[in-house]
């Protein structure tokens, strides 16, 4: 298989991404537009008239016929042009890019952390199936998995944010339970980023641990009982030089198809964990544009999302052809 079987591959699969995201595009258009009322902010001004709200439709061009106002969006779209937000004034992609940043860096920190935490442990259950490990290891991933992200938040800001600060007398919390950053805070001030992640990204790796965990137990359980490895072990090659020459690159095929899901998902935001802790991501900017009729911010945030979303996918299937050398690209 040659770098340019993968090129044309991927190539293909980003060409084919283009009538989906143009069919997604004319959904998220229509569905925002029907749910949403861009003049709802300037509605709630009492010193509003109705003359007033008649200017600001024309300005934005709401009396335009919907096909009118998409291809207005969508043209300024292609051009790059996100537009100003009916809200602050600003324009999108500022607002977009400071809130993708933030969520990237709490999504992948949490993500990068739980995945090797959670593939060790479950080749490790996977090796010593039956034993206390494996039970143990088994019985924590379900109560990871049915623990509800909100409580768990909340039960540890309550731990740090308050009884461990009672307990040991502290001046404040040694991990902080809310923002991205303490106020004041100029530059980049990599502690005081540290100590607001390390809570949220907690809350976001009990789930995905437990995930990673038992795929990696399953797949590797499975893929130990086939013919190839039982003719390894045959061979007289060690179980270490077995399940790390051998057995693992097949077993992560199933784990990896998770990973780039997970990856691709975080950038539409990890909505209640952020809005628990007040981490400016994604998640609370899109909950702000919708309370407020934002379109301008909704349109650009769901196609950001959406088009992650495809190339971690497509990032998934070129990774398939590195683990399991038998994979052809068609």
């Amino acid at each position: 298989m040659g770098i340019e079987s993968v090129i044309a591959y991927a190539v293909r699969r980003l060409l084919f991404s283009v009538p989906v995201l143009f069919l997604l595009s004319v959904v998220s258009f229509a569905a925002t537009r029907a749910v949403t009322s861009p003049e709802a902010g300037i509605r709630s001004n009492p010193r509003v008239s109705a003359e007033d709200i008649q200017r600001y439709r024309e300005q934005l061009g709401l009396d335009d016929s919907a096909t009118v106002q998409y291809l207005r969006w969508l043209g300024n779209i292609v051009r790059g042009d996100l537009g100003t937000s009916l809200v602050s004034n600003r324009d999108v992609w500022p607002i977009l890019s400071r809130a993708l940043w933030n969520t990237a860096v709490l999504g992948i920190t949490a993500i990068v952390f739980s995945f090797a935490i959670g593939v060790v442990i479950g080749t490790v259950a996977a090796i010593r199936r039956g034993s206390a490990f494996d039970y143990g290891s088994t019985g924590l991933a379900f109560f990871g998995l049915s623990m509800p992200n909100f409580w768990f938040a909340i039960m540890l800001q309550l731990f740090f944010g308050v009884y461990l600060v009672d307990w040991l007398a502290l001046d404040g919390p040694f991990f902080y339970t809310a923002g991205a950053r303490s106020p004041g805070t100029t530059g980049f001030d990599l502690v005081d980023r540290a100590r607001h992640l390390v809570l949220p990204a907690l809350v976001l790796a009990v789930q995905l641990i437990a995930v990673y965990s038992r795929y990696m137990r399953a797949s590797l359980i499975e893929v130990m009982g086939t013919d190839y490895i039982r003719t390894a072990k045959a061979s007289g090659a060690t179980e270490r030089h077995v399940v790390t020459h051998h057995a693992m690159r097949n077993a992560m095929i199933p784990v990896t198809t998770q990973l780039a899901g997970d990856v691709g998902a975080i950038f539409g935001g990890l909505v209640i964990t952020e809005t628990v802790f007040q981490w400016p991501g994604m998640g609370p900017l899109f909950l702000d544009a919708m309370q407020s009729g934002d379109y301008q911010v909704i349109l650009p945030w769901l196609m950001i999302t959406a088009f992650a979303v495809v190339v971690f996918n497509l990032i998934a299937d070129l990774a398939y052809g590195v683990l399991d050398p038998r994979i052809r690209y068609g």
